[in-house]
């Protein structure tokens, strides 16, 4: 049989033999044409698998993501196959999206199988308190996993193999994050204190570092002599989840450590090395702090939370939300103003200055 949708010619075999059925069945498909109830994707809608679809997302999509993001695509695409795997793309629809959600939401996080990130103990051990805690899925996962849906359908809406996202109906939930510890300077007296001798002696000037940068562990870590500029006291760097480039300023805690360190560099060309010059592995210099975490009596302590702990100061000193943004390097202000919430000297002084327009004090007692 041939038909035309949208001016654009089609052939299509009827699968019978019998010629009075196959008018029938060109009528009918007419009629559905005319009702604007058939289209050619949705031949591709019913035909086209969820795997199909994010193998295809995971080969041409995800590699043009950054490192970090295709790590997330792999973790949350695992979770995403237990539920979907095996259903055609027509029979996902909005309904059975909140039904995983709701799935989601009662599920825990399963602790690593070789250490718990909070311990650092084998999860099979009495101490690890992954296990202990049995920590549910946390509404920015769900966020996540529905995130990289909804982009796999867009997709799909290019390649034609669907005609709408039931993603988009959906809410995104309110995350529960928090900003994470931060250090008061006792503690990081004792945390530096405790660092000493570990990752080749240069621990504490690598904790130091990213207390006075508020770089990530990864951006401290590749850190070389090239791309330093002791001069003008500027670190040029990549940001470790986007990869794009950016410069980080010098205070002067973080100069003098620096210009000290450069009267003996290391061939390789890293700041942080180990003793056969090669750069610091970031879980091995994690182990080493934990390590010293525990030792303090701080053992859920993380690397980042020195970061964390860097920006809260920031907004205690009564920076703007725009230039704790710059110096974190945050391309959304919704996760700076987490820092900024807890400037409470800011705040009390922007009270205070309410006083002069208070009309009390032009009342007679």
């Amino acid at each position: 049989m041939s038909f035309s949708v949208g001016k654009r010619p089609y052939q299509r075999s009827t699968r019978t033999v019998d010629e009075k059925t196959a008018k029938e069945i060109w009528k009918r498909l007419e009629a559905k044409i005319a009702l604007g109830l058939w289209h050619p994707e949705t031949l591709e809608h019913k035909k086209r698998t969820f795997d199909e679809m994010m193998e295809r997302f995971m080969t041409e999509y995800a590699p043009t993501q950054s490192k970090n993001m295709q790590r997330s695509y792999r973790t949350s695409l695992a979770h995403l196959k237990i539920f979907f795997s095996g259903s055609t793309l027509n029979t996902i629809d909005s309904d059975l999206i909140i039904r995983y959600v709701a799935q989601r939401r009662e599920q825990t996080c399963k602790p690593n199988s070789q250490r718990c990130k909070k311990c650092e103990q084998k999860p099979e051990t009495d101490g690890c308190r992954a296990l202990k805690e049995k920590r549910k899925c946390r509404p920015a996962t769900r966020n996540r996993e529905l995130s990289m849906l909804s982009k796999a359908f867009n997709q799909a809406r290019l390649w034609k193999w669907t005609k709408e996202n039931p993603c988009q109906l959906i809410p995104k939930e309110d995350e529960d994050n928090d900003i994470g510890y931060c250090l008061s300077g006792q503690e990081e007296t004792r945390l530096l204190e405790a660092c000493v001798g570990y990752c080749n002696g240069q621990l504490p000037a690598i904790v130091i570092t990213a207390l006075n940068t508020a770089m990530r562990k990864g951006e401290v870590l590749s850190m070389s002599w090239p791309r330093l500029n002791l001069t003008e006291r500027i670190i040029n760097t990549t940001n470790e989840n986007t990869e794009k480039k950016k410069v980080v300023p010098m205070n002067e805690t973080v100069f003098n450590l620096l210009l000290e360190k450069s009267k003996v560099r290391s061939l390789s060309g890293y700041v942080f090395t180990t003793r056969g010059d090669k750069p610091l592995n970031p879980s091995y210099v994690n182990r080493y702090f934990k390590k010293a975490c525990r030792e303090i009596g701080l053992p859920t302590l993380r690397f980042h939370d020195l970061r964390h702990t860097a920006g809260t100061r920031l907004g205690r000193a009564g920076f703007d939300i725009h230039t704790i943004a710059t110096i974190l390097d945050h391309s959304q202000l919704s996760t700076t103003r987490r820092y900024v919430k807890l400037n409470v000297e800011s705040m009390r002084k922007g009270v205070a200055a309410l006083d002069n327009f208070s009309a009390r004090k032009d009342v007679k007692k």
